[in-house]
């Protein structure tokens, strides 16, 4: 497969990681009298920081709408990066890479403090970044190749 094709899929694949983690985000199960305790604690546990108040609820809220910008804008990025992968390989490969260590570390993070979904999606992406990558330096390879032939002659 083309570079620009794993990186495509990759990219799908963050959006609907995206997608998937907004709606578990939204969803409201029926919890438990000890679960309601504890949120209803969060909740109504308030403290000053940086001149505003909030509690420990808004930051558990605040952080998952932050994934979800997060993943988003992942999803946006790696597809941006299929087309560049096309017009200017070179280029693309050190973003690949980053965003490579970006999936590599979230899934680590995900295995360790949640649950297998977020951390075998971010394996799945990071697995389509590394063919990706492969792919590009197959293919670079010829031009490396004839580089460095000029230069030698």
């Amino acid at each position: 497969m083309k570079p620009w094709t794993w990186l495509r899929i990759g990219a799908g694949l963050q959006a609907l990681g995206a997608v998937l983690h907004t709606i578990a985000s939204m969803d409201s199960p029926s919890r438990g009298p000890a679960e309601q305790a504890v949120f209803a604690a969060m909740q109504s546990f308030r403290f000053p920081i940086a001149g505003v108040i909030r509690s420990h609820w808004d930051f558990y809220q605040g952080y998952e709408l932050c994934i979800t910008v997060v993943f988003a804008i992942l999803a946006v990025l790696i597809w941006q990066l299929s087309n560049l992968s096309r017009e200017e390989p070179r280029h693309a490969v050190p973003l690949i890479t980053t965003i490579l260590v970006a999936e590599i570390l979230l899934s680590a993070v995900s295995w360790e403090y949640f649950f297998a979904g977020p951390g075998g999606m971010s394996l799945l992406i990071a697995a389509c970044l590394v063919a990706a990558l492969a792919t590009l330096r197959r293919r670079d390879q010829p031009t490396l190749a004839s580089s460095r032939a000029a230069k030698a002659g």
